[in-house]
């Protein structure tokens, strides 16, 4: 979209951000990160709550702790240090997953049948799935390492997109098996248990449960895990018809945790120093919903990509609170006086600030801003703060998205939705 001309106060902002971004690498070197505060979920740190949230979260702890027992050889050391933890990789064949944009009637042939057999047996003993699932074959007892370190994940749409598919299957009926159906029907329930268990006291989510450690436990925005997570949940809770299955008491427990998990939202939103509401981080730490570090390039700052996927999220919410009108207008405002307007990035230029004028361009904004400065930040596998992303290796520079555009395509859905939600 073409951004609206600004008031010339935001103006003046939007022009010093492009000048930071433009100059920073010349007048700041580059730091590393401040050192991360303690964000595992631990059961120490749970002892320092307030006495009256500890209850809740004991409960979450213990049973966290008891899934964890499900899975053999899992390892249930409390991990409170804020490190990369040891185990086999995950998603390496996520490619192979399930599908979900196919004709309606596929969903009742045998081969998707077949598909949905071996989602079943996918299935972990929590109840969830792996980014690793291969459902071109059965599951084999090699498998099962994956199991022990963590037992499921919601990262890349695990989990999430195999209560889907199971879904589709289900809502195609036709003559299966009735055995089979059951089956079905059984692992989704589970899995839908497993979300329910994930949840956080205060309606956020992890990445990976039960509870790993590190960042894993934090909050997660980034890749719009917590958001995917919340669609689910407001379709099961509205009984769209390939959720009609599910019984009335697990649909009204799904809108209770998909209105906590609208509570942590605006819960976390960041506020400016006058106390105006501006975007949203990637992670939160669980227990004080302050900002976190995820891996060890997406340090703990202002983020836009992740910000614009939430602020779109609010605005489909019906009947919004003024807490949540307020969210909307401060996000959207926050997005206004940091655009970059006519400039493309070149991901590949050797040296400055690889940004490019072009006139008429989309216009873009930096994935991460520094608190407090507002300047646009990039980092390096190495934990270094950096204000030019030609200064980080090519590795880096080429594998990550530094830049988006994705605030921009709120305009028209904002546009519309103002005129019925005014400041």
């Amino acid at each position: 979209m073409r951004i609206t001309p600004l008031p010339p106060r935001e103006l003046f902002v939007a022009l010093m951000s492009a000048l930071a971004l433009a100059t920073a690498a010349a007048v700041e070197p580059p730091h590393p990160w401040p050192a991360d505060p303690f964000f595992s979920v631990t059961a120490e740190r749970i002892a320092n709550l307030p006495f009256a949230a500890q209850p809740a979260w004991r409960a979450y702890w213990e049973k966290s702790q008891k899934a964890s027992r499900l899975l053999p050889g899992r390892d249930l050391v409390d991990r409170s240090a804020n490190r990369p933890l040891a185990g086999p990789p995950i998603g390496a064949s996520y490619s192979r997953g399930v599908r979900l944009d196919a004709p309606a009637n596929w969903y009742a042939s045998d081969e998707a049948r077949a598909i949905a057999d071996r989602v079943v047996n996918w299935q972990t003993a929590v109840g969830a799935w792996m980014k690793s699932g291969d459902y071109a074959r059965n599951r084999l007892p090699a498998d099962d390492e994956h199991d022990a370190w963590s037992g499921g994940t919601f990262d890349n749409n695990a989990t999430i997109n195999e209560l889907r598919y199971l879904a589709l299957v289900l809502h195609a009926g036709g003559n299966a098996e009735v055995a089979r159906t059951a089956a079905w029907r059984d692992s989704f329930m589970r899995g839908l248990v497993y979300i329910f268990d994930a949840q956080y006291p205060h309606g956020g989510f992890p990445q990976i449960y039960p509870l790993v450690g590190w960042y894993h436990d934090a909050i997660t925005f980034n890749d719009d895990v917590m958001l995917h997570l919340l669609d689910l949940l407001e379709e099961i809770g509205a009984g769209r018809s390939e959720f009609a299955f599910v019984p009335a008491a697990q649909a009204a427990r799904a809108r209770e945790s998909h209105a906590a998990g609208v509570a942590c939202v605006l819960a976390t939103q960041l506020r400016a120093a006058d106390g105006r509401r501006t975007v949203w981080c990637q992670q939160y730490d669980a227990l004080t919903q302050q900002p976190c570090a995820a891996r060890n390039f997406e340090p703990a700052a202002e983020c836009s990509l992740e910000s614009a996927a939430l602020v779109e999220f609010l605005m489909k919410q019906p009947h919004p609170s003024p807490e949540l009108i307020a969210a909307v207008h401060g996000a959207m405002q926050w997005f206004r006086s940091h655009a970059l307007s006519d400039v493309h990035w070149d991901r590949a230029a050797p040296a400055g600030t690889g940004l490019e004028s072009r006139p008429g361009a989309p216009a873009l904004w930096a994935r991460f801003y520094e608190f407090g400065t507002g300047k646009p930040i990039f980092s390096e596998r190495d934990r270094m703060i950096h204000y030019t992303p030609t200064a980080l290796s090519f590795e880096r520079r080429k594998g990550y998205g530094w830049f988006t555009p994705a605030p921009g395509a709120l305009g028209p859905h904002y546009a519309a939705w103002q005129t019925l939600h005014p400041r």
